[in-house]
């Protein structure tokens, strides 16, 4: 008899541990998560005021495209600042669709997976930077007509010009190996961690929040 109740006593105490358990995994999750909502929703601030920047931007550059249409290195300079900031609108709106549209109530493991994916999104902006970098020369051209109304091209010399093209094929080889380094396989990096400081660390904050709950049900 003494061995029943013992037996339904340690029942008793191991549910009770169990719903302890449960409630304290429950509540833990609760608080992580809104901690990680806090700080995703601070990200929300580089894609909007991205979005807006860049979509005047692309408006003015085909404006001037249009106004020195048949003048070869200034449409250059319009088309590829229009593109670019098209191509960054883009990417910022990718980013404010993935962020408002993250739903809190999936398992630990797929929200660390859709984070993931977000942070891939910020480190497209600097993917962006790096296939815009070999036409620094022609974005040069551009903020000296729109700034100073100067044509550099008047005057620069023979020789000027073609350190304008050496510059350029420089520029397009630094362009190939920054790509080749922003890939999801070096996303936790140290390096890229520190460049995305301000604009994309939210993202592993919110991942390092993520951690402790994974950590706490795996226990």
């Amino acid at each position: 008899m003494e061995n029943l109740n013992i037996q339904d006593l340690w029942k008793q105490n191991e549910q009770a541990l169990e719903e302890s358990q449960q409630l304290n995994t429950k509540l833990l999750r609760e608080i992580k998560i809104d901690k990680a909502k806090k700080t995703l929703k601070q990200l929300l601030f580089l894609p909007i005021s991205s979005l807006l920047f860049h979509s005047v931007l692309a408006s003015y550059a085909l404006y001037f495209l249009y106004t020195h249409w048949g003048v070869w290195y200034f449409m250059v300079a319009g088309g590829a600042i229009s593109y670019f900031s098209t191509w960054y609108g883009i990417n910022a709106i990718n980013q404010i669709k993935r962020i408002v549209s993250i739903d809190y109530e999936i398992p630990v493991i797929k929200l660390q997976k859709e984070l993931s994916q977000l942070k891939m999104a910020v480190v497209r902006n600097l993917r962006i930077a790096a296939w815009l970098l070999p036409f620094a020369p022609f974005i040069a051209l551009f903020i000296f007509k729109v700034f100073f109304d100067v044509n550099l091209m008047t005057v620069l010399n023979y020789n000027m010009i073609v350190s304008f093209g050496i510059v350029t094929i420089i520029l397009e080889i630094i362009s190939l190996f920054i790509l080749k380094m922003l890939r999801p396989k070096n996303l936790n990096k140290k390096w890229l961690n520190w460049l995305l400081q301000g604009n994309g660390s939210q993202v592993d904050e919110a991942l390092q929040f993520l951690e402790h709950v994974k950590t706490f049900e795996t226990e």
